[in-house]
C-alpha cells in the first residue's frame, strides 16, 4: 500500500476531529475519520476540475493524484479483509442512484473494482429507500448502527455509504474480577464513577512530560488500541498534530505497567457538512459551484447536500467493539519503573484504533466522560 495513505489519513483525521470538536465543545467524540476518507473518495470520481481539487486537499492527500488514491484504497481493503486471528474487521461500501438515471461507466467501474462497492437503484423520496440503506448497514455493523438515515429526500440522486466494523479480542484480557468503580477526572473539574479495568502487564508506554500513553494489541497484535492522556486537557485537542500523533506512535516503548482503563459504551452522530466545508471542501457542498458531473450520463447541477456518520464502541474486558456508517447524499440543485508504572486513565483522553501494518487509523476519538 501507498504510504501516502497513511499519512493523508492521519493529517485528514486529525483535522476533522479538530473541527467536529471545535463545533461541538467538551463531551465524548468518537469518528471513524478512514470511513468519511474511503466513501468522499469514491465520490471524488464523480467530481471534476476545482470540485475534485479541493476534496483531495481537504483529505490530505498532497501531490497524489486520484489514480492514486483509488489503488492505495483498493490496497487498503485488500490488507483490512486479513485481520488475524482474534479480529473481525469489515470495510464495506454501496452506492444507491435515483432509479431511471444512468450511472456514469467511468465511476461505476471505479466503484465496483477498486471500492468493491455494491450498485443498486432506489427511488428517493420514498420509505423504502431509507429502509434499504438502513438495512444494508445495520447487517454489515452486526446491528449496531441500526439505522443511519431517517429518510431520503425525492431531489437526492445518488447515497455513497462507506461502512467499518470492527471486533478485536485483546491479546491479554483483563479479569472480570478485577473491575471496580474509580472516580474518573471530568473536564469541567467534577468526577465520575466509572467501572474501570485492572491489569499488570507488559504493554507499550510512553511517558513524556505532561503526557502518558499506552498501546493495548488485538489478536496477533497488528491492530491495537493507542491512548494518549495528557495533564492538561484544555487545548490538547486544538493542539494535536499529525507530527505529535506519529511521534507518540513511534517513542512507545514496552514495559510492564499497572494499568486502568475505563470500561467505555458509547454511539455517537456527526453531521461532516460544515466541518468538511471548513476544510476546504467548500465548491462540492454549494449549489451551483459543484461539479460532480461524473456521477451520470447527461448532465446535471449535482451538489453534496449532507454528510452523516455514526458511530459505536464498546470497551470491556474481553475486547473492543467499534463500527462506523457514513453517507454521502448527492442532490438535484434546486434555489439556493522499580514498581512498575502505574497508568490510570482517569482524565480525558485521545483514543485511536490503529492498524500498524499500514499506518492507517481507523478510529479516532476524544473521551471525556466514559460514564
Amino acid at each position: 500500500m501507498d504510504p501516502n495513505l497513511a499519512s493523508a489519513a492521519d493529517r485528514f483525521g486529525i483535522r476533522l476531529l479538530q473541527e467536529v470538536h471545535r463545533e461541538r465543545g467538551a463531551g465524548n467524540l468518537f469518528l471513524s475519520p478512514a470511513s468519511a476518507q474511503i466513501i468522499l473518495s469514491l465520490a471524488a470520481n464523480g467530481a471534476r476540475g476545482e470540485t475534485r481539487e479541493e476534496m483531495l486537499e481537504a483529505m490530505g492527500y498532497g501531490d497524489m493524484d486520484l489514480g492514486a488514491v483509488n489503488r492505495a484504497i483498493a490496497d487498503l481493503r485488500g490488507i483490512l479483509a486479513h485481520p488475524g486471528a482474534g479480529v473481525e474487521l469489515t470495510a464495506a461500501n454501496a452506492v444507491w442512484h435515483q432509479k431511471g438515471m444512468t450511472v456514469a461507466p467511468a465511476f461505476r467501474e471505479v466503484a465496483v473494482q477498486q471500492y468493491g462497492a455494491q450498485v443498486r437503484e432506489t427511488t428517493f423520496g420514498e420509505p423504502a429507500s431509507a429502509e434499504a440503506i438502513n438495512r444494508w448497514v445495520s447487517d454489515q455493523t452486526r446491528g449496531r448502527i441500526p439505522q443511519l438515515v431517517e429518510g431520503t429526500r425525492p431531489d437526492d440522486v445518488m447515497w455513497l455509504v462507506n461502512v467499518l466494523y470492527f471486533k478485536g479480542a485483546w491479546q491479554k484480557p483483563f479479569d472480570p474480577a478485577r473491575t471496580y468503580d474509580r472516580p474518573f477526572h471530568l473536564p469541567d473539574g467534577g468526577t465520575a464513577e466509572v467501572p474501570f479495568m485492572h491489569q499488570t502487564a507488559v504493554f507499550g508506554y510512553l511517558a513524556e512530560d505532561g503526557l502518558v500513553g499506552v498501546r493495548l494489541p488485538y489478536g496477533e497484535g497488528d491492530l491495537a488500541l493507542y491512548a494518549f492522556m495528557p495533564d492538561e486537557w484544555e487545548g490538547f485537542v486544538e493542539g494535536l498534530t499529525p507530527e505529535r500523533y506519529a511521534g507518540w506512535v513511534e517513542r512507545m516503548g514496552r514495559q510492564e505497567i499497572r494499568l486502568a482503563f475505563p470500561k467505555i459504551r458509547l454511539t455517537d452522530r456527526a453531521e461532516l457538512a460544515d466541518p468538511l466545508a471548513a476544510m476546504g471542501m467548500e465548491r462540492a457542498f454549494t449549489p451551483g459551484r459543484a461539479d460532480l458531473g461524473g456521477l451520470f450520463e447527461g448532465s446535471r447541477e449535482l451538489f453534496i447536500s449532507r454528510v452523516i456518520q455514526k458511530t459505536f464502541l464498546e470497551i470491556n474486558e474481553e475486547g473492543t467493539e467499534a463500527a462506523a456508517a457514513t453517507g454521502v447524499a448527492v442532490t438535484v440543485t434546486s434555489a439556493p519503573a522499580g514498581q512498575p508504572p502505574e497508568v490510570v486513565l482517569d482524565k480525558p483522553f485521545l483514543l485511536a484504533i490503529r492498524d500498524d501494518r499500514t499506518g492507517v487509523t481507523l478510529f479516532l476519538g476524544a473521551i471525556a466522560d466514559p460514564s
